[in-house]
């Protein structure tokens, strides 16, 4: 369990729980091989069985792809294609998305514990395996993405929240006074190599922060996406591993369970001391 101790050179996080989470959505994702049954009713009506018990909903959608066609002597030309997907959905805000060559669960503010998730997750990956003949996964994906609005009249307050190595020099006196902060957005790309002997496919584990001051009215993408009424601070954090390896239920499940765990080391450590009072930091026995 240590080989993503590499990413962040962070203690260990012991269970606690927010009043106020600033979480907006969790995404799991797992990349493979298209598989052309599963756009088709019949191909993905096994795993809709399977799944019945946790996404009693399932609708088809239609994603259209435009590629330009750029030839010599003849005028760009666009062609558009049309893939089939299907959305699962339950009463509780679950939603899970079934491509031929992807599968992404996600939940919004109705998130309650990182173990529902992994429950889910793991039903998912046994789901596209059994019943729709799945062999490997390309890439595996871990996202939380948390908007810390700040309330009217004290628009400042997320300069407080958040530790000042995340919230930069914006957040500093080196801003005047009457200045106002449009936005403010840092992305930061890291590679850690797996370690350990059981270190699984021997590719880097990769992780993708945004984070910053994102003014009203902007939207961040997501499987839905997320506008804010006011002023708010974005913590995006985006963990993966590409790279070939089985389509293993228990071994994907036990590679998101330590992305989880880097995802969860990292947004602690971000909060201040008036960020956990804000935001309602209790510990959990």
């Amino acid at each position: 369990m240590e080989r993503l101790s590499v990413v962040f050179d962070l203690e260990p996080v012991s269970r606690y729980r927010l009043a106020r989470p600033p979480l907006v959505q969790a995404l799991g994702q797992v990349r493979y091989p298209v598989r052309a049954r599963l756009q088709t009713l019949d191909g993905i009506a096994p795993v809709q069985e399977r799944l019945l018990d946790l996404f009693p909903y399932m609708n088809q959608e239609q994603v259209q792809h435009l590629s330009l066609l750029v030839g010599p002597g003849a005028p760009p030309t666009s062609e558009a294609q049309t893939t089939r997907t299907w959305r699962f959905t339950d009463d509780a805000g679950w939603s899970l998305i079934v491509a031929p060559d992807n599968a992404t669960l996600s939940i919004g503010p109705q998130y309650g514990s990182f173990e529902e998730f992994q429950t889910r997750f793991h039903a998912v990956v046994v789901a596209l395996r059994e019943e729709g003949a799945v062999p490997r996964c390309d890439r595996l994906g871990l996202r939380y993405v948390d908007i810390a609005e700040t309330p009217p009249g004290n628009e400042g307050a997320w300069q407080t929240w958040f530790r000042p190595e995340l919230t930069g020099w914006s957040a500093s006196s080196v801003v005047g006074p009457d200045t106002r902060i449009i936005t403010s957005i840092t992305q930061t790309q890291l590679a850690a190599r797996p370690v350990g002997e059981l270190a699984g496919p021997p590719v880097d584990i990769q992780a993708i922060i945004r984070h910053g001051y994102i003014p009203p009215g902007t939207v961040v993408p997501g499987i839905l996406a997320e506008q804010t009424t006011n002023g708010a601070f974005l913590i995006d954090t985006d963990l993966f591993i590409e790279g070939h390896q089985p389509f293993d239920a228990d071994e994907l499940t036990r590679e998101v369970t330590m992305l989880h765990d880097q995802v969860d080391r990292f947004f602690r450590w971000a909060l201040a001391l008036a960020g956990q009072e804000y935001f309602g930091l209790e510990s959990v026995d």
